[in-house]
């Protein structure tokens, strides 16, 4: 996993593409890609580009929390049913946060390279000719082409 997530930023981050060799095998995670928004809806319907950043790189901490509440629920309804001892509940809020803890990493280090690309997409910019005589030309970014990149 932790190659895909270099392979995978490579490309888009810095331009850079290694041989199709190594990355030959990291095809089938790019169709399980954790880009919600982009499955959702496409990408000019959810707002300004600020906003999608946002939303983006917040997700998964959304994720983590919700998950979080499912635990402290599970814990708390667990507590409720048996018979509400100290050492119970001491050992039920140590196994949420462990819990918890696990949840977080292992969300974090699986959205990390989908989060990375997202917020990176933000500094890419495509040329365009704008007059082929002139040779004039002008870029604008690649995740919101009303966006002109500065020269």
């Amino acid at each position: 996993v932790s190659f895909y997530q270099v392979a995978a930023t490579l490309g888009p981050v810095y331009g850079v593409h290694l041989h199709k060799d190594f990355t030959r095998w990291t095809n089938f995670v790019d169709a399980i890609s954790f880009d919600l928004l982009g499955l959702a809806y496409p990408n000019a319907c959810i707002g300004s580009m600020r906003d999608r950043i946002l939303i983006a790189a917040l997700w998964p901490i959304a994720a983590i929390m919700l998950g979080g509440t499912a635990l402290a629920c599970y814990a708390l309804t667990e507590w409720l049913l048996s018979d509400r001892t100290e050492n119970l509940r001491r050992g039920l809020i140590r196994n949420a946060q462990s819990r918890l803890l696990y949840l977080a990493i292992i969300v974090a280090y699986l959205l990390l390279p989908s989060v990375s690309r997202a917020i990176f997409k933000a500094k890419q910019c495509e040329s365009y000719d704008i007059n082929v005589f002139s040779g004039e030309t002008r870029s604008y970014l690649v995740a919101d082409l009303k966006v002109l990149c500065s020269a």
